[in-house]
């Protein structure tokens, strides 16, 4: 009897500081700040109550605090994977010199292998901002996947019109948009064809690009912003045509602030501008489970590695 196809739970763990650049808010100090510690606490109790072994994208810079570094190692041990989402988080780390981003890359890397005390297999880019010579530096160093391609092109518009409008009124985001050519993106894993990204290598012998998870037709991203938009029902009526979508591999992608709200201290800044913010947690808690009791009924849960390397060949057109 053949096993089921895999389910994978990845979560950015993006501090309150990175929203406060991209929305071009004063910054008030880099530490222990609420989705960091409190949102990480919560979705490993989650994930603990659902045996969902997850991959979590580490920011570098903000896993040097000991509060957040604890948690690291308390996931780690807990058998989550550590992935590098940079040291630095730069929205525009694609345009950096080659140098520079290799030392940003670099710099993520030990903090993780400090705690795991291995280098990291997987890799995501801030911002979804990802072209060819990043992945490039990825498949020198070895990497086993990159998951940094969003093949939504209505997410693509909203967050390149929100950025236009921003920069009109005179208080610039922070973010970066990827080249739109990535928006034609196969929507399961694929090796990726190192002179571009966004097809299939046809020799097969690339790095893996697990891209995040959309709606079929439509592409509409399925994050944990836009969950609570589907709502439970919404999820639900879309499960099939995602099962359609991926028959080997389904990526469900969240951010730490996706398990605080706005009564949680230290984010009453953001709640104007991240509207999610406004669900309460026991909201989202009942959602999450929802969506999870959901996705086990038809796929097994592991990391986001582990899916990758049950993938084996690629799957030919």
């Amino acid at each position: 009897m053949s096993l089921p196809p895999v389910a994978s739970i990845t979560v950015d763990l993006d501090s309150a500081y990175q929203y406060r650049h991209i929305h071009g808010l004063p910054q008030v100090g880099r530490g222990d700040d609420t989705p960091l510690t409190l949102g990480v606490e919560r979705l490993l109790d989650l994930f603990a109550a659902h045996a969902i072994p997850a991959t979590l994208f580490v920011v570098g810079a903000d896993s040097q605090r000991p509060a957040h570094r604890a948690l690291l190692e308390r996931a780690h041990a807990r058998g989550h994977e550590l992935a590098n989402h940079t040291f630095h988080h730069r929205y525009d780390l694609r345009s950096r010199p080659r140098a520079e981003r290799a030392a940003d890359i670099t710099a993520g890397e030990l903090l993780i292998s400090e705690i795991t005390g291995s280098s990291p297999l997987g890799f995501r880019t801030p911002g979804y901002n990802i072209d060819e010579a990043l992945l490039a530096d990825l498949s020198e160093r070895g990497y086993l996947y990159d998951s940094s391609v969003l093949p939504a092109p209505p997410y693509w518009l909203a967050k390149a019109a929100v950025m236009s409008w921003r920069s009109v009124t005179g208080s610039p985001s922070g973010s970066s948009t990827t080249p739109a050519r990535n928006l034609l993106s196969p929507l399961e894993a694929y090796r990726a064809d190192p002179s571009a990204l966004w097809r299939e290598d046809p020799a097969g012998s690339a790095m893996w690009q697990v891209p995040m998870c959309v709606i079929p037709g439509a592409r509409v991203p399925v994050i944990g912003t836009s969950l609570h938009l589907l709502g439970a029902k919404g999820f639900d009526a879309a499960m099939p045509a995602l099962a359609r979508a991926y028959p080997r591999l389904l990526q469900i992608a969240f951010h730490a602030i996706d398990f605080v709200d706005s009564t949680d201290p230290g984010l009453e800044d953001l709640v104007a501008r991240q509207p999610d913010l406004a669900v309460p947690w026991e909201t989202k808690r009942s959602l999450y489970d929802r969506v999870f009791q959901a996705i086990r009924r038809r796929y097994r849960f592991s990391t986001l590695a582990d899916a990758v390397r049950s993938l084996g060949p690629p799957r030919r057109a």
